[in-house]
C-alpha cells in the first residue's frame, strides 16, 4: 500500500489560481501538476470560498492550519511511538488502544512479535488497530494463463474502447479462449477499463428543500421578460472541455447573459443569472431543468429575493426546454464545431464574437426577419401575463 501524498498549502493555491483563471480545464490543470481533477476542482472551490477570509482574519486561516497539520503529524509520531513501545511493554494493561488504520499496513506487521512472551499475536493486532487477516494475509501471484487472458484483453480494448464484458466475450471466443462474462467483467474491472458509452440521466437533481412546476407552455408567451430559460452545455477544447451556460429570453431568443467554466458548480450559474439582472430587467418566470445547479439553495433563495417564480422542467420532458437546446445546436453548428478552440481565451473571446453576431446581426426566420435584440429591445414588456399552462407540474417529481 503506498502512502498518500501530501501538497503544501503554496502548491495548492497555486493550482487552484490556474483553475480560476479559466484558460485550461481541469483535465490539462491535473495532468501538468499530477493531480487528480477532483482535487483541483476541490482546491478552486475552497479558495473561493475563503478568499474573503484573507481580509478580514489576514493570516490567521494560514497559521491554523499549519498548526492543525502539525497537531496532526505529532498525533501520528506518538501514536508510532505507542505501538513500539508494545514491543517493552510486560502485558496489554495500560497501553492505549489507537487506531492505526491510516499507517502502512507493511510497517505495522514488522511490530508484531510472534514470539512474545506476555501478549499473544490476537492482542498485538487488536492493540495496533491490525486485523488479523492482514498479518496473515500473503499475496498470491496471477497466473499465467490469467496474465495472457488480461493481456489479449487489453489489446482488444486499445483496438476498441467501446467494448463491454458483453462483446469481450465474443471476441475471446473467436480467437478460442472460452471464458465466462463475469470472469471477464472482473479482470476488466481489476484492469481499470470501463466500455466508453452515453451514460443516461444526464441531469441529476439534489436535494431541495421544495420543488416547482413547469409554468412554461410554448403557445402562452406573448412579449419579452415574461419567460427566462437557462441552460448548461459543453464545449469542446483541443485537451479537455468547458462548461457554457446561457440566459435567454423566451420571446425574443435574445441571449441575455451567458458564461463559461472549467468546473460544473453553482457560482458561475449564478454569476451568468446577476449578469442578466444587471440590465434592471427581470422575468416574470425564470425556467431550467433539475440540475443541481438550479435546485440548489442559493440559487433559489436568490430568484425568491428577486420575486421571480420558478419553473423547473418536469423528469423526462425533454421538449420543456427545446428552444435552449435548439440554441445550443445553432451554437455548436455555427460556431464551435467550426473551430478548434486552443483554450479557454480563445474560447470565450470567439463565443463573445458569436453571441454578439447572434444577437445584433444574424436575422431569425422565426422572428420575420429581425434580430433577437431588435424584438427584446422594440417590444415593450407585457405588464399583466396571462395565466400559463402547468404542462409539467404531473410530471415533477
Amino acid at each position: 500500500m503506498s502512502k498518500r501524498r501530501t501538497h503544501s498549502p503554496e502548491f495548492k493555491a497555486r493550482v487552484a489560481m490556474e483553475a480560476i483563471s479559466g484558460r485550461k480545464t481541469l483535465q490539462e490543470i491535473a495532468a501538468d501538476h499530477a493531480v487528480h481533477p477532483i482535487q483541483v476542482s476541490q482546491w478552486k472551490k475552497q479558495l473561493l470560498e475563503g478568499a474573503s477570509d484573507l481580509f478580514t482574519r489576514g493570516n490567521k486561516t494560514q497559521a491554523k492550519d499549519e498548526s492543525q497539520a502539525r497537531e496532526a503529524e505529532l498525533f501520528q509520531q506518538y501514536c508510532f511511538a505507542e505501538a513500539c513501545r508494545l514491543r517493552q511493554a510486560p502485558d496489554g494493561a495500560g497501553v492505549a488502544e489507537k487506531s492505526l488504520n491510516c499507517s502502512d499496513a507493511r510497517e505495522l506487521r514488522k511490530l508484531v512479535d510472534h514470539d512474545h512472551p506476555v501478549l499473544t499475536v490476537s492482542r498485538q493486532c487488536e492493540l495496533l488497530g491490525l486485523p488479523r487477516s492482514t498479518l496473515y494475509y500473503k499475496p498470491v501471484p496471477v497466473n499465467e494463463s490469467t496474465l495472457r487472458i488480461m493481456a489479449r484483453i487489453d489489446a482488444l480494448y486499445l483496438e476498441d474502447p467501446t467494448t463491454g464484458s458483453r462483446r469481450m466475450v465474443q471476441y475471446l471466443d473467436r480467437e478460442g479462449i472460452p471464458i465466462s462474462r463475469d470472469r471477464v467483467r472482473n479482470l476488466m474491472q481489476r484492469m481499470g477499463l470501463w466500455a466508453i458509452y452515453q451514460r443516461p440521466r444526464t441531469t441529476i437533481s439534489g436535494s431541495p428543500s421544495e420543488r416547482f412546476p413547469c409554468l412554461v407552455d410554448l403557445q402562452q408567451f406573448k412579449a419579452p421578460d415574461e419567460v427566462w430559460p437557462t441552460d448548461i452545455t459543453y464545449i469542446p477544447l483541443r485537451k479537455g472541455f468547458l462548461y457554457l451556460e446561457a440566459v435567454v429570453d423566451l420571446f425574443s431568443r435574445h441571449v441575455l447573459s451567458w458564461k463559461l467554466s472549467n468546473s460544473l458548480d453553482t457560482e458561475f450559474c449564478l454569476e451568468a443569472l446577476e449578469m442578466a439582472l444587471a440590465s434592471g430587467r427581470k422575468p416574470q418566470i425564470f425556467h431550467s431543468d433539475q440540475g443541481c445547479q438550479f435546485t440548489s439553495g442559493d440559487f433559489v433563495a436568490q430568484l425568491k429575493a428577486d420575486d421571480i417564480k420558478i419553473s423547473w422542467s418536469g423528469r423526462g420532458r425533454c421538449f420543456d426546454n427545446i428552444l435552449v437546446e435548439r440554441l445550443w445546436r445553432t451554437v455548436k453548428y455555427e460556431e464551435v464545431y467550426l473551430r478548434a478552440y486552443g483554450d479557454g481565451w480563445e474560447a470565450e473571446i470567439s463565443l463573445a464574437r458569436f453571441f454578439w453576431r447572434y444577437g445584433h446581426v444574424r436575422p431569425h426566420s422565426s422572428l420575420g426577419g429581425k434580430t433577437p435584440h431588435e424584438v427584446y429591445i422594440e417590444t415593450k414588456p407585457c405588464s399583466s401575463r396571462p395565466e400559463l399552462t402547468m404542462s409539467g407540474a404531473e410530471s415533477v417529481q
